[in-house]
């Protein structure tokens, strides 16, 4: 470089060049992390819609849960309370007897690509101990329905999600004091880690 002119014409390209490889290297590596901190705040959001239901539940006097559905091939899940003393049914909710508590929240929004379930070829493993998982994404009762008494007690379930290339999360609600945990498993891993929220 000559201080009177500025850079050469092959020394801009070789900057360039240089920048193009930084970038070629980092940006992989942003999506990814992209991806994972998707997952991690799908966690955190559907772990406080769970304690919010818990919570209404307690102060409503009746049972309020969490209802996963799709629409048009899009899941989303929404909040709902009882609206004739037999618990949160889909059937009720479908019939609006039981009635939305709010929004619904679309899963595409809290992280782009991910998918309820467990892809069969990943086998994944049971965060119990038990085998592998089937490609089922919620295991909350006969209902599918993530629901809380109004003695704050909760069905217990598990709602697994993937993000289609390479990990699996689940949000576990546990019965009795209804204590919620997020997991999170990446293939290659051979144990599930407990999510920090």
């Amino acid at each position: 470089m000559d201080a009177h002119n500025g850079f050469s014409v092959p020394e801009a390209l070789v900057v360039l060049a240089l920048l193009a490889l930084a970038a070629a290297v980092a940006l992989p590596n942003l999506s990814e992390t992209r991806r994972r901190m998707d997952l991690v705040r799908l966690a955190r959001q559907v772990a406080a819609d769970a304690l919010r239901a818990r919570m209404e539940a307690l102060w409503s006097c009746r049972n309020v849960g969490l209802v996963f559905a799709e629409l048009g091939g899009r899941p989303y899940y929404v909040m709902v309370a009882d609206g004739n003393g037999n618990g949160v049914s889909r059937q009720d909710f479908l019939r609006n007897v039981d009635r939305a508590l709010g929004p619904r929240v679309w899963l595409e929004f809290l992280s782009a690509g991910t998918r309820l379930g467990v892809p069969r070829e990943w086998r994944v493993p049971d965060p119990s101990g038990d085998g592998t998982l089937s490609e089922q994404g919620l295991r909350a009762g006969r209902a599918a329905i993530i629901s809380f008494s109004r003695m704050g007690h909760a069905t217990p379930s598990s709602v697994y999600f993937n993000d289609g290339r390479a990990r699996v999360l689940v949000v576990r609600v546990h019965g009795g004091l209804g204590r919620i945990r997020p997991l999170l498993w990446q293939r290659g891993w051979s144990q599930w880690r407990e999510l920090r929220l």
